[in-house]
């Protein structure tokens, strides 16, 4: 089972659409859990009706439900079936009140830099909760949407991780951010090898096996570029062409520094053109694009969804194959 966390410190690049389209690609041939790590739950509203929703929340099978205990203190994780949205895809819906763990979680870590057991409790909440959770559907990936922010939920779910995927935006802004997602992870891995290796001194064993520690940076996904007569249009096409230097200088060269290698192939794994009217429809019938049929998007835009299946799935094959081959260094 590999996990691959969506992550940038930006803003407004597309990630749920992303994290969504891709999953349900790869979920027809492979079994995906979808975790929504993100506060905001927009994964969650992609791919359940607000109504059921409610219901979850209300009966407690949120992704807030199972870490409640540990943020209280009053006891284990408790973990809840995720909810299945397709033949091979489940949910483990998001939840506002992630919130309360977001303030929790750096006591957690500052604890667990200490060696002691109870801050290792805490920072591995997440990925224990994953890796339960996955079990109960024999899940092959789990994809996991962060917000976008550097913050200790993120943290703590980045150490867990098989590897990551930068979601970008041709833009300044989204570029920019890419050193501080490179240093962020970059401290973060050197921060839990210090970590264990304080338990180590203390000799404290665990009843649970902890994060790894060493996500591998998959590659990049640029998207929502305008295109005129099949290539970007000039005022994007600065900025894609910025990219590969960008993803290289301030994320890859930053995790070679701390041991956390790249897979093989280009930084790039592929780009998704601006799909317009496409995306408001899906995210209202909880499809994805390539899903919808002729009565939702009509004409030309009912052939633009058919054919986004054949993107999507090469970004499927890439991000799991990617995934594949450094969990097997």
């Amino acid at each position: 089972m590999k996990i691959v966390s969506f992550f940038n410190h930006k803003g407004g690049v597309g990630k749920t659409t992303l994290v969504y389209n891709i999953g349900i690609a790869l979920a027809k041939k492979e079994r995906v859990l979808f975790i929504d790590a993100d506060a905001q739950a927009n994964l969650t509203s992609a791919a359940i009706p607000v109504t059921n929703v409610e219901s979850l929340f209300d009966t407690g099978k949120t992704i807030y439900s199972c870490l409640r205990p540990v943020v209280e203190g009053s006891g284990a994780l408790e973990v809840v079936d995720p909810v299945q949205i397709r033949k091979n895809a489940w949910i483990l819906p998001g939840d506002i009140r992630l919130s309360d763990y977001e303030e929790f979680a750096p006591t957690g870590w500052t604890e667990a830099l200490a060696g002691m057991p109870r801050g290792f409790q805490v920072s591995t909440a997440f990925y224990r909760l994953i890796r339960e959770t996955a079990s109960l559907v024999s899940a092959d990936y789990v994809f996991v949407d962060l917000g976008p922010n550097v913050g200790a939920l993120n943290r703590n779910v980045i150490i867990g991780s098989t590897g990551f995927v930068v979601p970008l935006a041709p833009d300044l802004f989204s570029l920019t951010a890419l050193p501080s997602v490179g240093k962020s992870v970059a401290n973060w891995i050197e921060e839990w090898d210090t970590a264990k290796k304080s338990a180590e001194r203390r000799g404290l064993e665990f009843e649970f096996e902890l994060p790894p520690g060493l996500p591998s940076p998959l590659g990049y996904v640029s998207q929502q570029f305008t295109v005129y007569r099949d290539q970007p249009a000039e005022a994007y096409k600065h900025w894609n062409d910025r990219m590969p230097h960008a993803y290289e200088s301030g994320i890859v060269e930053a995790l070679k520094r701390v041991g956390s290698l790249p897979p093989s192939g280009a930084a790039s794994i592929g780009e998704v053109p601006n799909l317009s009217s496409l995306v408001p429809i899906a995210q209202r019938t909880h499809k994805a694009v390539f899903e919808l049929n002729g009565s939702e998007a009509r004409g030309a835009h009912y052939t633009r969804a058919r054919n986004a299946i054949n993107l999507f799935t090469s970004l499927a094959d890439q991000i799991s194959s990617r995934a594949d081959e450094v969990s097997d260094r």
